[in-house]
């Protein structure tokens, strides 16, 4: 009766050991599987070619046509055209002169008679005056069809801003993601320990608690990014929404090769940027038209004569006369300081192009910098992550076989998905830097 007890007791150890290895086999497992993110692989790029963060050339001129500042610029082009004729035409129109006077002598035996006369009347513009008018009409076409371009970048750059804010919301929401898929596994690791004892329990509520505000973290970044589409798709109702962040280094430096190349040689860059920017011509333009505006002025010194015939009849009729009449104009000091004055805006202008360029040129060189100096920080920073993330993988299991406390769990997963999360910001804004950059140099969206 003895020895059948002791082997009934020793059956039920063995039984409860088996049970014990089967759990902790269990754990292991889930554990291995808790984190579900791609293992982060810098010599393998897989799905580059499908992943579009930025609409195609023809979607956004097909949004962009429908813009109201479009139709606005197209009109402001049209009355630029109609100002560049005025010019051309000058402020110059023809007098005409009617008169009637009652003649009656008082010191002679004439009898009282009628005179009437007409007469026309028209200012002369000066040759040179007229040629610097034709120079300034062409110069105003030309400024037209610059702020034409400038408006046009203006869109591309605004749409680019609020599509820079959707990829944004975007990139929250995956963060969020990131962290209730951790705080998901961390609480099934919990649970699955719950049996231990009181503390077990107690890190099975703290687990559950993490996991409840991941959840309503996702739920909110999720309603900001909804409300972000809602927004753009008011204001660009042709373009397609369904887009989603690549989670893994590899695909982002696929994204970052693609399209076009940035040049590497920043003095030719900045060439090629100053002399295509919509912003210089403008602006050398501007500059052009001041100094044919002061030429104009200068011109003026010498008043346009006016030029007119006029025939009348007098005495009823008895007489008629035909005359021919010039008047030329005083000048007063008031065209002399008004030539004065459209010199100096002229200086003005002339400085403050320098200026544009400078500061154009300061912008692009710190843009390109960033560029160059980010792509080769973005390497060490995702194989930082991924170190953390292999470390937060393996203190999960440590979690699961009671070698490590909840706390420090939390503190590793924290850590592993600060990392990504800096890594995927770091990576969008180098696209949407590149993006940018692109669009400046006329390489995207033409």
């Amino acid at each position: 009766m003895i020895r059948r007890t002791m082997i009934k007791a020793s059956m039920h150890k063995r039984a409860g050991l088996v049970c014990r290895l089967v759990w902790l086999l269990a754990v292991l497992l889930t554990s291995s599987h808790a984190h579900t993110e791609p293992r982060l692989g810098m010599d393998k790029v897989e799905g580059t070619s499908s992943i579009e963060l930025m609409p195609s050339e023809a979607e956004v001129r097909a949004a962009l046509a429908q813009q109201p500042k479009l139709a606005a610029t197209k009109a402001r082009l049209a009355g630029q055209g109609q100002e560049a004729l005025l010019r051309r035409l000058g402020p110059y129109e023809t007098h005409l002169a009617v008169g009637q006077q009652h003649r009656r002598p008082r010191m002679s035996l004439e009898s009282a008679s009628i005179d009437r006369s007409l007469g026309l009347e028209r200012s002369l513009r000066l040759w040179d005056k007229l040629a610097v008018d034709q120079a300034w009409a062409d110069a105003i076409e030309s400024r037209a069809n610059a702020e034409q371009s400038l408006s046009e970048l203006s869109l591309r750059q605004q749409f680019l801003e609020h599509w820079r804010g959707f990829l944004r919301e975007l990139l929250a929401e995956e963060a969020a993601r990131r962290t209730a898929a951790s705080s998901e596994a961390l609480w099934t690791q919990a649970q699955a320990r719950r049996r231990l004892g009181e503390l077990a329990q107690v890190d099975e509520q703290t687990a559950k608690a993490e996991q409840l505000q991941a959840f309503a973290d996702l739920i909110e970044a999720r309603s900001r990014k909804l409300a972000k589409i809602e927004q753009l798709k008011k204001r660009y109702p042709l373009l397609s929404f369904d887009r989603s962040l690549p989670t893994a280094p590899a695909q982002w430096f696929g994204l970052l090769n693609a399209f076009q190349k940035l040049p590497t040689d920043i003095d030719r860059a900045e060439h090629q940027y100053i002399e295509q920017s919509p912003f210089v011509l403008l602006a050398r333009l501007q500059g052009l038209e001041l100094g044919l505006q002061a030429k104009r002025i200068d011109l003026d010194r010498r008043p346009d004569p006016s030029l007119g015939g006029f025939v009348s009849q007098e005495r009823s009729g008895a007489e008629h006369v035909i005359g021919v009449q010039l008047s030329i104009p005083i000048a007063g000091q008031q065209r002399a300081v008004a030539a004065k004055l459209a010199v100096h805006q002229l200086e003005e202008s002339v400085s403050l192009n320098e200026e544009l360029i400078l500061e154009m040129r300061s912008d692009l060189r710190a843009r390109l910098s960033s560029w160059q100096q980010g792509l080769l920080a973005l390497k060490p920073r995702w194989e930082a992550y991924a170190l953390h993330d292999e470390a937060a993988v393996r203190s999960l299991r440590a979690f699961a076989l009671g070698e490590r406390s909840l706390t420090e769990v939390l503190q590793a997963r924290r850590v592993a998905d600060l990392q990504y999360v800096q890594a995927l910001s770091q990576s969008l804004e180098l696209f949407l830097l590149k993006t940018g950059l692109e669009l400046d140099l006329g390489l995207r969206w033409r």
